[in-house]
Parts: C-alpha cells; structure tokens; sequence
C-alpha cells in the first residue's frame, strides 16, 4: 500500500538566523548590555571606579529581572499586553528595588541609576513591538462543524487561517488548532498525527479561544470541567491576609476620602449618605453590602429590584460622577473587613438575580466558590450588567479569573481598574 503524502512545513522561525535573533535569551542579554554599558558610559564615560557605581549597576540588573518576571507573568493573560501595562510593571520593579535599597540603607549613584531605568523602559518598550511583530501566533484551523464560531479570524496577537485539505502547503505555522469535542475523518486525524510528530503543536481550539478572550465559554462547558476551576486554598488564604493588611494600611487615607464624599452628598441630595443592600456572597451566603447613596429614594411603586440602567433616571448629579470613578464602592472596604469581600473577586449579586440568573446561566452559583470582590475580572473587562446576555458574559469572565486566579492576575486586574477608574469605563 503507498503511503500518502502529507505535506508538512518547519514551524515559524526555525530558521538558525531567526533561532538566534528571536531567541529570548539573546534578547535578555542585549538588552542588559544596554542598560548597565549606557548607564555606566552615559553617566561617567569609563567602568565603574568604585562600590558606588558598581552597586548601582546590580541594582539596575536586579530591575530589570523583576520587571522581566512580572511582565511575562501578566502577558500570558487576555489584555495583559499593552504597553502601559509593560511600562507599569517597569517602574513597580524600580519602585520595589528603591525600597529595598532605603530599607537596606545602600548606597547607590543616582545618575546612572536615572539613565539605566530610562534605557529600562526603552528596552521594554522595544522588546514590546518586536514581540507584535515577529512572535504574534500564526495558527491553522482543522475544520469541523462550528469551528469557525469558536476561532475568531484573527486578533491583535493571533492569526487564524482555515485548512481547506490536511495539507500546509508552504507556509509555516506555530502550530494548529482542534476542536477536541468535534468528530475528525480519519484523514484528518492521521494529519494531526503527523504535524505532532513533526514537533507542530496541537492546540484545542476552546483553550485558544479562552486565552484570547479571557473568558470560559458556558456554551461548551461540562460539568467534567469544574475540576479546573477550584482555586487553591493556600492562595485564597494569603490573599485574605493580604485584603486585610492593604486595607488596614490604607484606612487613614480612605476615612479622609469618605468623610469629605459622605458631606458632598447630604449637601447634594436629601437621604442617607450610605446605601445598604443584600447581596450573594461565599459559600451562596446573604450579606450586607454597603455603598454611598448614588441615587434618589426608590418610590413605593420601585421597590422590586431592577438592572442598573433602569435606575438611571434616579442617580443624582453627584452620584453620576462617584459612580464614573468608583468612590461609591469605597465603603466596601469594611465588607472586607468584616470577611463578607475582597479586594478582587467576582462583583456581588442581589438575591433576586441570583435566583433569576440560576435558572437562566448555567453553573452561574459556581461563581460564588469565592469571596466577590471590589473590583474583579468581569468588572475591568466588561463594566455593568444591564441583562441576561450581558450577565452570561460577566459570569464568562468570572469563570476565567476562578480558573487562572493568581497573584499575576490580580496584579494585572489592579492596574486595569486603575485605568478603568480613570476613564469611567462601564459606568452608568
């Protein structure tokens, strides 16, 4: 029997050239020559002459490793690629080393220490673009029944090309994507088989999907798949210690801030500066939610509970712009005192809703296996929930931050809630 021939090409850049120019080692390297080498030149014209110097030149190499860390740690997650968010994770690095060197009482040059963090955040910057633009994954696509659903043509990192026969022809690819829940013709399977075998990575077209969009689809979730969404309890653990020890540290700052938003609503509209509110928490528990006064007195025929955009009619002039930027939440830092919340979780729902939405998103309790937050995933990414379709998306999103919850995940949705508060994304 002849064999048939099945034509498949070397994955990207394997070429010995691009081997060595994309290598990340190689890039590490480079860009540490350019720090320390500009800083020490740019700074004294000559090697370093003293412990001064040379302290100085380590400090800046330790900046750049933690930098380096937190970055590859963040852009493995949906979003968490954009420069600012690179930029950030530059200085919180530079911030970190500061601070151990005050702490630590070292002594350092401040010159080059200014003139390597520049060329720091030069090369961040750098390796970003080169990044977009020579290590963006060009996957090819099995076809089968609702794949083209599931895989987005392309995005901003991605690019996504549809086989017509289980043959790559020419071009090269970083590997190909399944739909591991579809029925594949043997043809097709003994073509999997073999791009395996030549090294090309198989990718399952839902965990793609997921990685791109930063969120779990309901849609072709089985309940086998719950065992992946159970966060570690020694994780959950230190991130309680850590909620209460931030918002301890920052209680002098928040009271100031409350006092002077609670005077700002009695002089803006009559009724209570604080608004309480039942609402779902761990474990599927009742709790009291509190938040500063937005709106005007519900009347006796608004009593049942509604969306968010069908309160608007009732936000006060100042509750528009507390609401914008999230100050009214800030008494939510005494639910988490008090156990009932966190800094980031899963954005607490009424109990109404919560009985509503159970019969109407599936596994939409599963969200409640952790403490809701301040500030979450769903909430950066996707602001209020003024339907069913828009709740099912949110609860999408929460899916993936319980699946992937992690320091670098929090740290990432920290920097994106600071944007979010800054630009007023999702508020109504």
């Amino acid at each position: 029997m002849q064999q048939e021939h099945i034509n498949i090409s070397p994955s990207r850049h394997n070429r010995w050239y691009e081997q060595i120019l994309l290598n990340p080692l190689f890039g590490h390297f480079w860009a540490l020559t350019a720090i320390i080498l500009g800083a020490q030149l740019i700074s004294y014209q000559a090697w370093p002459q003293n412990e001064n110097q040379s302290m100085t030149l380590g400090l800046l190499g330790l900046c750049y490793v933690i930098a380096v860390y937190l970055g590859k740690n963040i852009t493995k997650f949906a979003g968490g690629k954009a420069l600012t968010y690179i930029l950030a994770t530059t200085l919180i690095s530079v911030a970190v080393v500061l601070t151990l060197v005050l702490f630590m009482r070292l002594s350092y040059a401040r010159t080059s220490l200014f003139a390597g963090v520049s060329i720091l955040l030069a090369t961040q910057t750098l390796a970003l673009f080169i990044n977009r633009r020579f290590r963006n994954l060009k996957l090819a696509c099995i076809p089968t029944d609702g794949i083209e659903e599931i895989m987005p043509n392309s995005s901003k990192n991605l690019e996504c090309r549809m086989l017509t026969s289980p043959d790559l022809g020419a071009t090269r690819y970083d590997g190909i994507v399944v739909d591991m829940d579809a029925k594949l013709d043997d043809q097709w399977i003994r073509f999997i088989s073999h791009c395996n075998i030549a090294g090309l990575p198989v990718f399952n077209a839902r965990k793609v999907t997921e990685s791109i969009h930063g969120k779990v689809n309901l849609a072709t979730l089985q309940s086998t798949d719950l065992a992946n969404l159970q966060p570690q309890p020694v994780y959950l653990a230190a991130k309680r210690a850590f909620d209460i020890v931030m918002t301890l540290a920052a209680a002098p700052l928040l009271i100031l801030i409350c006092l002077v938003v609670a005077l700002l609503i009695k002089l803006d509209s009559p009724g209570s500066v604080i608004f309480v509110q039942h609402r779902i928490g761990k474990g599927n528990q009742v709790f009291r939610m509190y938040k500063f006064r937005s709106m005007r007195p519900q009347s006796e025929n608004e009593t049942s509970p509604q969306f968010a955009d069908k309160d608007a009619h009732r936000i006060t002039r100042l509750g528009s712009f507390i609401r914008k930027f999230r100050v009214d939440e800030l008494p939510q830092f005494f639910n988490i005192l008090k156990g009932d919340m966190s800094l980031i979780g899963p954005r607490p729902e009424q109990p109404e809703f919560v009985e509503q939405f159970e019969d109407e998103v599936p596994y939409y309790s599963y969200r409640h296996i952790i403490r809701p937050g301040i500030t979450g995933w769903a909430q950066v990414n996707h602001g209020y929930a003024t339907n069913t379709e828009s709740t099912r998306e949110k609860v999408e999103h929460d899916f993936y931050y319980i699946k992937h919850i992690s320091p670098a995940l929090d740290f990432l949705i920290v920097m994106r809630t600071l944007k979010t508060m800054a630009t007023g994304f999702g508020a109504l």
